[in-house]
């Protein structure tokens, strides 16, 4: 049996459309021990789209106690607001036709730290392993591989 954590965490999502500059969205958080770097973030959106982000786990822990990210994926705490402290997600996506997507996610930072300290249960920070055949068979697009279709 593969050791799972799945966990619903409520985060706005900065937007020039709401009222606030904030929209309300859910997203899932999964970790798999099988696959122990990784968290992958998982936002269903109007029409059924899935939209699906893999962070490394030590980044996202990491930007819950300081800047932390250089690349598509930047983590910050936010200060409390009333509702505790926050975590700041900044993701950028792939250039397009229409330039490069990017994003702006707030979460609670007790929802993350709380997932993670769950995750850290599993599987402690430093004693994380991969199979290199294993490795090597997702990069080759084996879709027997646990770390799914796009492992980073």
């Amino acid at each position: 049996m593969e050791a799972e954590v799945r966990v619903t965490v409520f985060m706005e999502l900065e937007t020039a459309d709401a009222p606030g500059g904030r929209a309300p969205l859910a997203a899932e958080l999964a970790y798999a021990a099988a696959d122990p770097f990784a968290v992958t973030m998982t936002f269903h959106c109007e029409g059924g789209e899935v939209t699906r982000w893999r962070l490394d786990r030590q980044l996202l822990g990491d930007g819950c106690r300081g800047p932390a990210g250089e690349g598509d994926v930047r983590v910050e705490p936010t200060p409390d607001t009333g509702r505790g402290p926050g975590v700041r997600v900044e993701l950028f996506g792939m250039p397009g036709p229409a330039g490069r997507s990017h994003g702006v996610l707030h979460a609670a930072a007790a929802d993350i730290t709380a997932f993670l300290d769950t995750t850290h249960a599993l599987v402690t920070p430093g004693s994380e392993r991969i199979c290199l055949d294993e490795l090597v068979a997702a990069c080759l697009g084996d879709s027997e591989s646990p770390f799914g279709e796009h492992a980073a």
